[in-house]
Order: structure tokens, then sequence, then C-alpha cells
């Protein structure tokens, strides 16, 4: 059940999303007939699913939300705002509701009262009363009603400490003509105390009565577990109220289903298995041939043949070890669809209640990263998104007075660029002003004045990313309280990601991340400081370069050299970590690096090799170590610290 749960919360999600899209994209199109066919499905996958659970209230509201989304379906008239704002809402619960059952098995208490509140507003959208009404009718008054007048048939029950659970049936008008069957489902009760059959609304005149239209309202006590008595009425949660009267002290609730992470749970085609167990094949033949080696070495073989035998072993295990890490990050790969999917709903409702009129474009769902990378990846993205509609994008009537559309547009796009993927968020709103950054830089007091004078406008840019710095001097519920870029930034580093920010005043802001398409390897260059080993990621090299003692140049109170005609800022490794190094040699070796505000060169003892390693995070007392990624094992069984470039060089 487990695993089958965890299936229930991955595709949940995907259908939530799917009918999100689809509403948002109606908001856009009202006539796309194709997109309520597709909400429809989506909302009834859904509802289906939930059936075979223990999620009762979740049903209720999609039920609701299937039954307005099939009037829409049947009619001719396009879905309004209020129908469409309704819907969304119900979407936007069960979203929150499919967290609370991932973190702790089941719906939180109130959720069917809150259940009940949304199918009333759905109901009454349908243009159906009676329904809302019948909706409404979900006071738990009725299981007092209920005790009090079965009281002597419960007194057996109590005197054993029994678990009680009180339910209330409402078949629906057309159940006869569905195949339901009430009294066959409550027959199956188990441990019936007490049972009540009634009419849920009051009898018609003989002459209008018709037989063919249900109106039962069944009532019924049993002793069984809620469980047990849930499951009786799995297929149709929308038509049940259970309610737990166990005796006091006893603990109704059931038990949370444990073991469950959806977030990390991945659909894997069985094709992609049949790589892995394929290439593990390959692996126990190569490990066969080591110990055919060492038994050759041992009997005496000539050492010749012995180093031949163990470097033919060594190209098979390495290309055994290179395929089978490619497929393992197949594995791994997730579309961007998920995360990106989710922001849509955001932004319209973000524009909503900043009075503004955007177009919202994504480009690039399909691009595929590692899943460690896409499932961090909302957060910095939904600040980002924030930032572009509040900050950038003008009010209708500001853009006409600038002479522009006023509809604004903001685009998020993904592509692949070799071994990274680069995703960016474009908008052609106002732009960044550099003279008000640096006077907010200055009021701030993140950098002096004689910096701020001496910065051109691209390394003003550059300042958005520093702790603390907004332009917002009113806090709302969307701006203004001190967590901006330099969120975003260190969630990108953490990553093993760069950002970059580009503007112009009036036509626009440009945000870049860069990131690396998988995070489970990593591909490092060793070098060498003050007889220390420390590993740099390669991804954050430009190349290697060897200078000349006497093309190194004092400027100001630092030093530079002069790479093809550009003249770069040098600085020593060694000075940067604290370490104190031997005497230069004449031949100086330097690593050129990407800053993101601009190459530089990192002066050190030596380069070594490159390695393909296995990154693995600091933790305990060493996890606030400043400038250090994580470490990694050597061959030689030493430890190497992965520095962290953009931390200590600031």
């Amino acid at each position: 059940m487990d695993e089958l749960f965890a299936q229930f919360l991955i595709e949940g999600r995907e259908l939530i999303a799917k009918a999100t899209e689809d509403l948002i994209a109606l908001d856009e199109d009202v006539a796309a007939r194709g997109r309520v066919d597709s909400a429809f499905r989506a909302v009834h996958t859904l509802k289906g699913s939930v059936a075979i659970f223990d999620l009762a209230p979740m049903g209720v509201a999609l039920h609701a939300a299937e039954d307005l989304l099939g009037n829409v379906r049947s009619s001719d008239v396009p879905i309004d705002e209020p129908a469409a704002r309704a819907l969304l809402g119900c979407l936007d619960q069960c979203d929150r509701w499919m967290d609370a059952v991932e973190a702790s098995g089941k719906l939180p208490l109130e959720a069917p009262r809150e259940a009940v509140r949304i199918a009333t507003g759905l109901l009454a959208l349908t243009g159906s009363p009676q329904a809302a009404a019948a909706a409404s009718e979900t006071d738990e008054q009725w299981v007092k009603e209920l005790l009090d007048r079965q009281s002597a048939r419960l007194v057996e029950a109590r005197e054993t400490a029994a678990p009680l659970v009180a339910v209330r049936y409402s078949p629906p008008t057309d159940g006869f003509f569905t195949g339901d069957d009430p009294m066959n489902l409550i027959g199956a009760v188990p441990q019936l105390v007490a049972l009540e059959v009634g009419a849920a609304r009051p009898w018609p005149p003989i002459d209008e009565f018709d037989p063919y239209q249900c109106n039962l309202r069944i009532e019924l006590i049993s002793a069984a577990s809620e469980a047990e008595v849930r499951q009786i009425f799995r297929f149709i949660p929308d038509q049940i109220e259970i309610i737990s009267v166990a005796p006091a002290g006893a603990d109704g609730d059931s038990e949370p289903i444990a073991g469950l992470d959806a977030h990390r749970t991945i659909r894997v085609e069985s094709s992609e298995i049949d790589r892995l167990l394929d290439l593990v094949g390959e692996l126990v033949v190569t490990k066969n041939g080591l110990a055919h080696i060492a038994a050759s070495a041992e009997a005496g073989a000539d050492a010749k043949a012995i180093v031949a035998a163990i470097r033919a072993t060594q190209a098979m295990t390495d290309r055994v070890v290179a395929d089978m890490h490619r497929a393992v990050m197949d594995v791994r790969m997730v579309p961007l669809e998920r995360v990106f999917r989710r922001l849509h709903r955001l932004v319209r409702e973000l524009a909503q209640r900043l009075d503004r009129d955007l177009a919202f474009e994504i480009i690039g769902e399909g691009t595929r990263v590692d899943k460690a990378v896409a499932d961090a990846l909302f957060e910095p993205l939904l600040h980002l998104v924030r930032n572009a509609v509040d900050h950038g994008i003008e009010p209708p009537e500001a853009r006409v007075a600038a002479g522009k559309s006023a509809r604004g547009c903001l685009e998020l796009s993904a592509r692949t660029l070799g071994e990274q993927i680069l995703i960016e968020i474009h908008d052609d709103g106002a732009g960044i002003d550099p003279a008000r950054v640096k006077k907010v830089a200055g009021k701030r007091h993140i950098a002096s004045a004689e910096q701020l004078d001496a910065m051109d406008d691209r390394a003003t840019l550059q300042l958005i990313f520093a702790p603390g710095f907004s332009t917002v001097t009113t806090i709302t519920d969307v701006s203004g309280r001190g967590v901006g870029m330099d969120a975003v930034k260190t969630a990108i580093e953490r990553l093993g990601g760069r950002v970059s920010l580009s503007s112009a005043v009036g036509a626009g802001t440009n945000v870049s991340l860069r990131l690396p398409a998988t995070a489970a390897l990593t591909t490092i260059l060793i070098v060498k400081v003050a007889d220390e080993r420390f590993g740099i990621p390669l991804d954050m090299v430009v190349e290697t370069v060897r200078i000349a003692r006497s093309g190194i140049l004092p400027v100001g109170l630092g030093r530079a050299f002069v790479l093809r005609d550009k003249t770069l800022p040098l600085i020593e490794l060694s000075a940067l970590l604290g370490l104190t190094t031997r005497k230069p040699p004449q031949n100086i070796r330097i690593l050129v690096v990407d800053s993101g505000r601009g190459q530089i060169g990192i002066a050190v003892d030596d380069f070594s090799e490159r390695l393909d390693v296995m990154l693995r995070p600091m933790s305990g007392l060493l996890a606030r170590i400043p400038g250090v990624s994580g470490t990694t094992l050597l061959g030689d069984g030493g430890v190497l610290l992965i520095l962290n470039l953009a931390e200590i060089i600031g």
C-alpha cells in the first residue's frame, strides 16, 4: 500500500498542476473548449484516485469541482471569472492537502469543514441550490441527535469500550441509474449497532412522486474501526460523512501511513532498469577479471603480463563505470515542467493582486535536470518571478505613458548548454536604475561612498545580491522584508550554480541561472597550495595559464596580469585561505575563473589531475566552515576539501 500511495502523491500533484494550467489558459482564451475538457478529465481522474484512499473530504471538494466543470462542458457559455476563481481555489486547497498527506499520512482535522465550504461554493455556481443546501448540511449536530435516539442500543457497546463510528449516507437522487445499491452497502458494514433510514427531503404529493428518484438518508452507528467502515464506502466518499464517537480516552484517528516521501520518489521506465542491470552484469565480469589477475600474480606470472592485464581491466572498469554513471543520471533526470507549472498560477494571482496586465510565457519546460536540482529550484524561481511582477512590470497606465503596450511580458525559459542548464527570467518592465541602486546601497551601508563612486553600471547591479538589499520602503505581503536576491544567490550557489543579472532602464531585466544538469558527480581540478591539496569545481575554471613572474604587475593595492590584451586582477589562493606558501617560482600557475562579475586570476602553487568525484556535503560541527562546498575521498584514502571559490572570493 505504501508504494501505491506514493504513486498517488506523484500523480495527484501532476493532475492538480494540469487542471490548474488548463484553467489559467482559459483566462487567456475563454473559447478554448479543449482546455475545459482537459481540466474536467484531470479532476475526474484525481477524484477517482482519491476514492481509493481514506481522503473523503478531498473527494467531496473534487466531486463538486467536477460537477461545475461538467456544467461548463455541457453548455456553450464560457467559464466566467467567479467559476474559474472557485475552481482554482479548490485545486489550491487540494495541493495543500497533498502536502499534509505526504507529511503525516492523513488530512488535517479541519479538512471536512473546509471541504464542505469549498463544495458549497462550487455547487452554488452550478445553479443547483438544492445541491448546495444539501452540501451545507454537515453540522455534527446530527451525530448527537442520532446518539440520543439510539442511547439504549449503545449501552452494551459503551460497556465494552468499543470504538463507535457514526455514518450519514446520502445517496444521489439518480443513484438507482448509476448501479448504486444503498442497502447492499449498509448490509456490508461490520458490527452494526444502530440503523435509521429516512427521507433526505420532504416527500412530494403522491401525484408528483417519482419512484425512480432516490430520496434516502441513512444514518448508522458501528462498533467497527473507522478504517473498516471507510473501506466499505471508499468508492463514494462524496456521499458520506463519517465521524468517530469513540468512548472517552480512545483515539479515533487513523494512523499515518509511514515511510512515504513523494519528493524522493522517481518514476522510472523499465528499459532504464534493464540497462542498469546489464551494466551491473558487465561490472561483475570485470570484478571476476580482477580475481583472475590476482590468481595469476600469485602463481608467479610475468610482471609485464600482470601490468598489461591490470591496465586492460582498468580500461574496462572505467568504461562500465562511466556508462553506469550516465545510466543513473538518466534515471534521476526529470523535466522542469512540474516546477514551472506551479509558477503559472502564482503569477496570475500576483498580477491580479498588484493590478498588472501581463502575459506569462514558459519555454523549454521539457528541459531535464537532476531531481535534486529540480526540487530545490522552486523557491528561488518563485522569488525571481515575484520580483519581476512586483518591481519590474509597470502598471498598465505607466506602461502606456512610457510608450509601451499596456500588457507586459514575462518570460521563463530553460535550455541545455552542454553539461549545464540555463534558466532565464526576462521581463520588459522598467528595468533597474544603477543610480538608485547606489543610493540605496549607500543608505544601507552596503558599500562605502568611495567604492560606489568607483563602480560602473555592471558592477553596481551586482549590489542587488547583497544581503538585506531592497529598494522597497513599504513592507507588504509581497516585498520589502529584506530577504531578497541574496537568498536566490545562496540557493543557486548551494546547487553549484551561478546567478547573473543584466538590465536596461525602461527596457526590462534579465536574470540568468546557470546550473549543473546533474548533482551526483562533480568534476574537479586538484590544486596544491602551501603543501596542501584542494579541489576546485571545474565549471568555475575558464582556463589554466602560466605567467612569468615578471608579467605580474602592481595595480593600486593589488596585482594584475595581462592575458590576451586584457588586464585581469590576480589573487593568491594561499592568502585567501590564510596559508603560508613558498617563494613563487619563475612561472606562476594561475586559474582563470569567472567570478560572476568578470574574470580574475587565482594563483596556486601547482595544478594536478582532474577527477570525477562524489561530493559529500559538510555535516555536524564542520557544516558551517566558510568557503568549503564539501569533501571527497581520493584513491589513496585521503580526504580532499572542495573549495567554494565564489564564497571565498566574495
